[in-house]
């Protein structure tokens, strides 16, 4: 655990970092200011200070001026590439910056790390410390110096989300997972559905055509209309899973609430952080790879598949050919020849890299700039049809962010 007090002392003490922290309270003070004079209404969201949890915080007296405002990020990497070496970190991110300056090397905080390579058994043991700093810091405060007026005040902090991939999410919020009946992280209420007789359950909206299983599915639902997470079903949910009395009624109850046991974070003030499940993030951050996968299982045949559903009858798994597979691997690395500097460089053969070796932005490269041109005469017509129209609508979603982000 790295102490985040001394930190946070040490990174305030130039007048160009002082005049950065005060970003997010004056921009704040700007946006009520903006509400007033629209009745409450809030025309762009375009950053942290127009979200209603984060208003609500500074009204109700939560979130004061000096206070410093985080959010904290664990995730995992492996040290070595042919080598079992995996580990763990968690990071602090300074939200009162200018949002262009959250991830920046010298903005970000090392909160902990934490040995591999084996999986974790009980990550909170080692969370534990760094939160109960956090914890001190928050009821206690502590001294920060403004080199601006030349004057010392009490800060307090305040944790507003707890971040992390799909996977990571379950260990900041004690959920059973996105493969869960109520695996939803932001706890809306929504459950997945399921197979006859599975226990995994996928998040979908739209109710699958023609398999409806009783008591496992939901009527379509339109992605503006997901209801707001509860926290107070989730509390009540809460108080059901921690009153089990064996591991038959555990296993039940996790099912019925979503809820494997009480969260870490529970244990900071309520006053100090928006509190679970408003604290929790959504994950997209795998689109790129968890699409290319699922893509490639069907054109290579490697997907796994029900009783009733015959392999050989799939005109698009035109890779189960492995001649032809070898062949698309080496097409793909001879085209990065081709590519503009700006891409930084070229792909490597996909046919030769498990899909664990290939690197996020690898896949988003062949998934939406490579693939559609060396698939063509490969797929049949019209699913090559198909693939285009996804990565038109794709294209146009990321023109749209760009234009937007300039």
């Amino acid at each position: 655990m790295i102490p985040l007090g001394p930190q946070l002392q040490a990174r305030n003490c130039s007048p160009e970092a002082a005049c950065d922290m005060q970003y997010l309270w004056e921009h704040t003070q700007k946006v009520l200011d903006k509400l007033r004079e629209l009745n409450g209404a809030i025309p762009i969201v375009d950053d942290i200070v127009m979200g209603w949890d984060y208003l609500g915080a500074v009204l109700d007296g939560d979130i004061k001026k000096h206070n410093i405002v985080l959010m904290v990020l664990l995730d995992g990497t492996q040290l070595y590439e042919s080598k079992e070496s995996d580990c763990w970190m968690y990071i602090w991110v300074i939200l009162n910056l200018p949002p262009q300056k959250w991830y920046h090397k010298l903005h970000v905080l090392p909160g902990g790390f934490i040995p591999g390579p084996n999986k974790l058994k009980n990550l909170d043991s080692f969370l534990f410390p760094g939160f109960h700093h956090l914890t001190a810091l928050q009821r206690e405060g502590f001294p920060m110096w403004d080199p601006l007026t030349d004057s010392c005040y009490i800060s307090g902090l305040y944790l507003i989300f707890t971040t992390a991939d799909g996977h990571g999410l379950i260990y900041w919020d004690g959920m059973v997972g996105h493969s869960g009946k109520n695996g939803r992280h932001l706890y809306c209420g929504i459950q997945g559905h399921c197979k006859e007789n599975g226990t995994h359950y996928y998040p979908a909206l739209l109710c699958p055509r023609d398999h409806i299983v009783a008591g496992r599915h939901h009527r379509d639902i339109k992605a503006l209309e997901v209801p707001q997470g509860g926290s107070t079903k989730y509390a009540n949910n809460l108080k059901k899973i921690i009153s089990v009395h064996n591991q038959t009624q555990w296993d039940k109850m996790k099912t019925e609430t979503g809820l494997t046991k009480l969260p870490l974070i529970l244990g900071l003030h309520p006053t100090c952080s928006l509190g679970v499940p408003l604290c929790m993030t959504t994950d997209i951050m795998h689109l790129a790879g968890n699409l290319s996968d699922l893509l490639l299982s069907l054109w290579r045949s490697t997907l796994s598949v029900g009783p009733n559903d015959d392999k050989s009858t799939w005109d698009w798994a035109v890779f189960k050919d492995n001649d032809l597979w070898i062949s698309h691997g080496e097409d793909v690395e001879k085209a990065g020849v081709h590519l503009p500097g700006s891409y930084d460089r070229k792909l490597r053969n996909i046919a030769e890299k498990p899909n664990t070796q290939y690197m996020t932005w690898e896949f988003q490269l062949y998934t939406f700039a490579i693939a559609p041109v060396l698939l063509y005469g490969v797929l049949p017509p019209k699913y090559w049809a198909n693939y285009c129209m996804l990565i038109q609508d794709a294209h146009g979603l990321l023109c749209g962010w760009e234009r937007d982000f300039e």
